[in-house]
């Protein structure tokens, strides 16, 4: 109901995490999992931070050319008179919802389209009354039709200047939340990798008060610490370097059946204090569902990320884009990314998610290393790069065949929540099977409620490799799940469809795509 909304938007942007028809959590996103399962309708997640739950903030909808759709030729239908979703959830929303709190309602008015208005509640955890609207709206904000723009190696000479690189996924609802930083466990996990060298540039994800984090560890003084909406954070050592300019761009947004909001990269611009080097840091927290590049897709998402770097870099900047990018080898935001910067290392977690890229030559790598977890349910990752010398010996990390093998190895997703991750998942996409292959049917059970759901079961059977999600199907009267045992012969795009590979099938076909990673920019 537009009350519920209303009231799970106030306090943590996406609310407990969604329960299904029978009950059950589906907690599989790590970043929001426990409030359901404490009852206490407290803020239980980072996502406070990250965001208030938003709809794509397209404005109202005026200028939009819309194709309507029947309800049997697509997996929508638009609320009409007479139907729970039209006279109570859109119409308290207009009349109630609105008025009194247009912050719960980024980007609408009560002027706003019904179908606009519908969207926004559909995409709401917990709303049972609302489909997805049978529109086909303009080409969503964060998808762009150029081609990821032209990168540049560092700048070359000057006396050799190692550069320290952390990314670190916090987990915040958890460990600062509700364990209350677990004796200050996180800064500890940093302190302790600092024996050697400081880290000189950091990168946070689920970070909503990084000087909790340093300065209880004794580091807040020597770091200048850069916090944003979205609820990521960046920090420089002040001993090493000093800060040019910073900014932050949004770049992805959420799918409807997953949704937080839009997401974000933060940026800053460093000068050395012991050379003429500039650094370009970048850090992302990527949209969901994993391995999905969000509402636009992974390409459009590695785009919008490259896009951000090659128009407020400079030329000669030695750039370092990390994150959680909720996406793994698997995934064609990586695998897009790859064409572009050297993916430098890659964690375990979720199959791979957190990442670090830059453009300096894989043969300038000199450390790389899993740090652990600090109370995290990522794992932190560091690695270390080497400048102004060019004649180190030859690398022997692969590091993008490295993180396509991890993904049916050690780091493959299990069937529990925790440990599940899908391959790959295409939103507002119907894929095409051969009619003679295996094939099975879900409506009206677990299986159907949603696609990570329909992915879990297809993931789960040995003779699935590729799914079909219908938020609404004519035959089955409700949503569908129909899992296939062979790739997609063809694909198209379908509003309300959502398609996907296993895990699987998606690390063979990103096999390929890593052999012709590159190694130096």
């Amino acid at each position: 109901a537009a009350a519920a909304l209303a009231a799970g938007a106030a306090t943590c942007g996406a609310g407990a995490p969604p329960l299904d028809s029978d009950g059950d959590i589906n907690d599989d996103d790590d970043e929001c999992r426990a409030a359901a399962s404490t009852g206490d309708g407290l803020p239980g997640c980072a996502l406070s931070a990250l965001q208030r739950r938003a709809r794509a903030a397209e404005g109202s909808g005026g200028g939009q050319e819309v194709e309507i759709k029947t309800r049997s030729e697509s997996g929508c239908h638009t609320a009409e008179p007479g139907e729970a979703c039209y006279d109570f959830d859109i119409t308290w929303a207009r009349t109630t919802g609105m008025p009194l709190h247009p912050e719960w309602y980024e980007g609408l008015t009560p002027n706003s389209s019904m179908v606009d208005i519908q969207l926004f509640i559909y995409s709401s955890a917990g709303n049972k009354n609302c489909s997805m609207p049978c529109a086909q709206l303009s080409a969503p904000w964060c998808r762009q039709a150029a081609d990821a723009p032209a990168l540049w190696a560092p700048s070359g000479g000057g006396a050799p200047e190692k550069i320290k690189i952390l990314t670190y996924n916090l987990f915040w609802w958890s460990l600062f939340g509700r364990r209350h930083g677990n004796n200050h466990s996180a800064g500890t996990l940093i302190k302790d990798h600092m024996s050697d060298a400081p880290f000189d540039v950091m990168g946070f994800q689920e970070c909503e008060d990084l000087p909790r984090v340093l300065k209880p560890v004794g580091l807040l003084d020597t770091y200048g610490v850069i916090m944003d909406k979205f609820a990521i954070c960046m920090a420089y050592s002040k001993k090493a370097w000093t800060l040019i300019e910073r900014g932050l761009v949004e770049v992805a947004e959420d799918m409807v059946t997953k949704y937080y909001g839009r997401r974000g990269a933060q940026w800053m611009r460093l000068k050395s204090l012991t050379s003429n080097r500039s650094l370009f840091f970048m850090n992302h927290h990527g949209p969901l569902s994993i391995n999905s590049g969000g509402r636009c897709g992974g390409q459009a998402t590695a785009y919008n990320l490259l896009s951000v770097v090659a128009k407020h870099a400079q030329v000669g900047d030695t750039l370092i884009l990390v994150g959680d990018f909720n996406a793994n080898a698997a995934s064609s935001t990586i695998q897009t990314l790859w064409k572009k910067l050297v993916q430098t290392f890659a964690g375990e977690s979720w199959g791979g998610v957190d990442n670090i890229f830059t453009n300096v030559p894989s043969t300038n790598v000199i450390k790389r290393k899993i740090m652990g977890s600090g109370g995290s349910d990522h794992e932190a990752i560091y690695a270390v790069l080497q400048l102004g010398e060019d004649k180190l010996k030859k690398s022997t990390a692969q590091v993008p065949l490295e993180s396509v093998r991890q993904l049916t190895g050690k780091a493959k997703p299990g069937y529990e929540w925790q440990h599940f991750w899908c391959g790959r998942i295409e939103d507002n996409t119907e894929y095409a099977f051969d009619p003679s292959a295996w094939s099975q049917v879900f409506v009206q059970s677990k299986a159907a409620n949603d696609p990570e759901r329909c992915c879990r079961e297809c993931q789960a059977n040995a003779r699935c490799k590729a799914w079909l999600w219908k938020d609404w199907a004519a035959e089955a009267q409700g949503k569908q799940c129909m899992m296939s045992g062979t790739e997609p012969i063809s694909q198209k795009a379908v509003n309300g469809y959502v398609s996907g590979l296993t895990y699987v099938a998606a690390a063979a076909a990103a096999l390929e795509s890593a052999q012709h990673a590159i190694t130096r920019v």
